[in-house]
């Protein structure tokens, strides 16, 4: 259902002359004029009882069915704006599309409104369709010159835009950024008749499809398809930058957000030779990243599979998807742990490595962190569905000390970044 609530105010009425999309409309209050041009199912009329007095009279004489008042207190105190919040909030249903009208009424209801729209966007799944505001300031009624009409429905997306950036940023998340990109995309005609609108359409498309790939390998924990992405990042902000005053004016403001949160894991070709320090060491930062954003079990499986990738890289080995010889290095991080014991046994599996491990700068530090990070993957991988689980509490204070020591050992045997 489409619903109008607008607000009346004591003072007036006064006949005034409204220009809204190069028309002219005139009413005793704003709502009045606002009926003409705006389709509606409903208009829910709120007043103060003094409101009521004055100004109702003008709508009551409309006859229009669809027409209610909506009695509310004066908004003397926080009690009063929170029942107000309420009745109004209550009038909406699921799914209704909602036009706000803010010119008349209390200095402080244009505030109130942002918050309603929020609210029932976010509660109720409510499409804020417009929140229309009658500027009688910047009118003349002596010299003929109309009050414009402005729509600030704009800046309710603002805090969608805000609010999405921000999932973005501190948890990887990109559903609903992607989403507001795709939504500001032009209408399929104009891309399909205007070559700079299908150009925009391109852009802003393309720059939700790497935040989405962005997301998803952060999700799933895959660090050489997130480095990738990161480093497709910077070059889907720039070719966009110029288009979102156009058609995404909020996110232009926040895109430099998304680039600096995610810069520091770009990197074009993390499989390059010449690159693998610099891979190990934005692995070595995305484990804090995880353990940041409180994201746990990425961090405390990633954490593993970094260790066997700087042991690798100090063997010589640059290859690090090389499963077999990923494997060969477990095998001997393995066998040295058992050799540290106060009672060793013969090594399951030896391995070509085994002697230039024993012998690595930091071998006790290794060996340390193996034990930790082996106790606390395998706690996480059985749900804790064994007699000595850890509480989540403990799991995530081993994590979060597994960090350090990870640095640590990374500087041991790859050197500082």
């Amino acid at each position: 259902m489409k619903k109008i609530i607008t607000f009346l105010g004591t003072g007036g009425p006064f006949t005034t002359t409204y220009r809204f999309d190069g028309k002219d409309y005139s009413g005793g209050v704003f709502a009045q004029a606002l009926k003409e041009f705006c389709p509606f199912d409903e208009m829910l009329v709120c007043v103060t009882p003094k409101a009521e007095e004055k100004s109702w009279p003008v709508l009551a004489a409309l006859n229009d069915p669809r027409i209610h008042k909506v009695p509310i207190e004066t908004g003397r105190d926080n009690a009063e704006m929170w029942q107000t919040f309420k009745i109004i909030t209550d009038l909406v249903n699921e799914g209704d599309t909602v036009t706000f009208d803010i010119t008349h009424g209390l200095r402080s209801l244009p505030f109130l409104v942002f918050l309603f729209a929020a609210y029932l966007k976010a509660a109720k799944g409510v499409t804020i369709d417009h929140i229309y505001y009658g500027a009688l300031e910047l009118g003349d009624s002596r010299t003929g010159i109309p009050a414009p009409v402005i729509d600030l429905s704009d800046f309710v997306t603002m805090l969608d835009w805000i609010s999405a950036t921000d999932r973005f940023v501190q948890t990887g998340s990109s559903e609903a950024l992607s989403d507001l990109l795709l939504e500001s995309r032009p209408g399929s005609f104009a891309m399909r008749d205007d070559l700079h609108q299908r150009d925009v359409g391109r852009h802003l498309k393309y720059s939700g499809t790497v935040i989405d790939q962005i997301s998803l390998a952060l999700s799933i924990t895959r660090p050489l398809e997130t480095m990738v992405a990161a480093a497709k990042l910077r070059g889907a902000l720039a070719l966009v930058q110029p288009v979102l005053a156009e058609r995404a004016q909020p996110f232009s403001i926040l895109v430099g957000k998304v680039r600096a949160a995610y810069a520091p894991f770009a990197l074009n070709d993390p499989e390059d030779v010449t690159s693998l320090k610099e891979n190990l060491w934005i692995q070595v930062d995305m484990v804090a990243w995880y353990i940041d954003k409180s994201q746990y079990v990425q961090a405390a499986t990633l954490a593993r599979e970094v260790v066997i990738s700087l042991v690798c890289c100090r063997m010589g080995e640059s290859d690090l998807t090389n499963l077999d010889m990923r494997l060969e290095i477990e095998d001997a991080i393995n066998n040295l742990r058992e050799s540290r014991k106060a009672s060793p046994r013969p090594p399951r599996n030896s391995s070509r490595f085994d002697a230039e491990t024993a012998s690595l700068p930091g071998s006790n530090l290794l060996v340390d962190l193996w034990n930790k990070m082996s106790y606390v993957r395998n706690d996480i991988a059985h749900c804790g569905f064994h007699q000595y689980a850890l509480t989540a509490d403990e799991l995530v204070t081993k994590v979060r000390n597994l960090q350090p020591d990870l640095v640590k050992l990374a500087i041991s045997l790859i050197g500082t970044k």
